[in-house]
């Protein structure tokens, strides 16, 4: 007589939970992203006496080229979608109006400091 061994029961393999929400990476991303093109904005010398009339409109395309990169990024190296950031059209809407702030205070600061 052979004695059976028990069968071990089926393992539910668990997903481990990410560390960093999808949120939170979109939106200090973006953050960082405004820093950059406030930077950029200084460094180039996007100002009235260098681009005359047209400073403003580069200074805000240059912007939008950054926010734009940040919304490639989220959907294209992230592969964040309505599933992970909970909502439709997150991806480009979460952490704007962070961008902007920070963006408009990091040029006025770099400005001011004649950066």
């Amino acid at each position: 007589m052979t004695a059976h061994s028990p069968t071990p029961a089926p393992s539910t393999q668990v997903q481990p939970k990410p560390r960093v929400k999808p949120s939170s990476v979109v939106y200090w991303m973006r953050v960082l992203l405004a820093i950059a093109a406030g930077a950029t904005n200084a460094l180039l010398h996007l100002n009235a006496v260098s681009f005359g009339e047209f400073a403003s409109v580069l200074g805000v395309g240059l912007g939008v080229a950054f926010y734009l990169l940040s919304v490639v990024l989220v959907r294209h190296v992230f592969h964040y979608g309505e599933a992970e950031l909970r909502g439709k059209n997150r991806e480009i809407t979460l952490g704007g109006g962070s961008f902007i702030f920070v963006w408009i205070m990091t040029s006025v600061l770099f400005y001011t400091l004649g950066l």
